[in-house]
């Protein structure tokens, strides 16, 4: 019956739409969803619940003040927090609503992949890419009252960044790409300077193997992300952005 309701839905040309919310920490995704005036939209995101859950167990969502159990808490945590939004994308699904789906980006295959199952049931699929340079990402970061380790803001931030061009192929003329980096934007990237400036958690102690493991995954990713930062990148103005969105949610 959901199926039929979904070719008919496709059929008619009044099918439910789904938006890819897509950026790193700190990208003001919300702000920029908010500016765009997408109403009628269930947004469907696991920080929400997460946030919600680690006030709950410890009392602060601020991982650079946990203790090393704390994190691992805050991890087992997370899992839970992916098994609830997952629920509630189901649910809407299910009812075929307009859901905005806000993620990082920063892996392509699971998107890619849940892009193609909600086209299969008849959605129409759209995507709001928001960039801004590393510092900005790790400054805001900071200055939020749930802020993620350096580490995670820095993958985030080269995945999503490696992930463009992909996924402006996969969604042809459905993407906009907006830059919203300050006007005063800080484009260094100094690893030395980063390391002082937002020191991650201490973790559980590591062998001296993990440490040099440790050690020269962030060479090699400090490595990419200084190969990103010199790609030329085309964004949409806010304008063009704000016509595209509306085009594809009154359609």
């Amino acid at each position: 019956m959901f199926k039929l309701r979904a070719l008919v839905n496709e059929i008619q040309g009044d099918g439910p739409k789904a938006i890819f919310m897509a950026g790193p920490a700190g990208a003001g995704k919300s702000f920029i969803l908010k500016k765009l005036n997408i109403d009628g939209f269930k947004t469907i995101n696991v920080d929400d619940d997460f946030e919600e859950l680690l006030q709950k167990e410890l009392g602060k969502s601020d991982f650079a003040s946990m203790s090393p159990e704390e994190l691992s808490t805050a991890g087992k945590l997370m899992g839970t927090a992916r098994k609830t939004t997952r629920e509630k994308e189901i649910a809407s699904v299910e009812s075929l609503q307009n859901i905005v789906i806000d993620g990082t980006g920063a892996a392509s295959r699971p998107l890619l992949k849940k892009k193609a199952e909600l086209e299969s049931l008849g959605y129409k699929t759209f995507m709001i890419l928001i960039y801004v340079s590393p510092m900005t990402s790790l400054k805001r970061n900071a200055d939020r009252g749930r802020s993620l380790p350096t580490s995670a803001v820095l993958s985030s931030w080269k995945g999503l960044s490696s992930n463009i061009a992909i996924y402006r192929d996969e969604f042809d003329d459905d993407i906009i790409v907006i830059n919203n980096d300050p006007e005063d934007v800080d484009k260094s990237y100094n690893p030395e300077i980063i390391r002082k400036s937002f020191p991650s958690p201490k973790g559980k102690p590591k062998s001296p193997e993990e440490i040099e493991k440790s050690k020269a995954k962030k060479e090699q990713l400090n490595i990419e992300i200084k190969e990103l930062l010199d790609a030329e990148r085309e964004f949409d103005t806010f304008d063009e952005a704000k016509t595209k969105v509306a085009s594809f949610v009154n359609a």
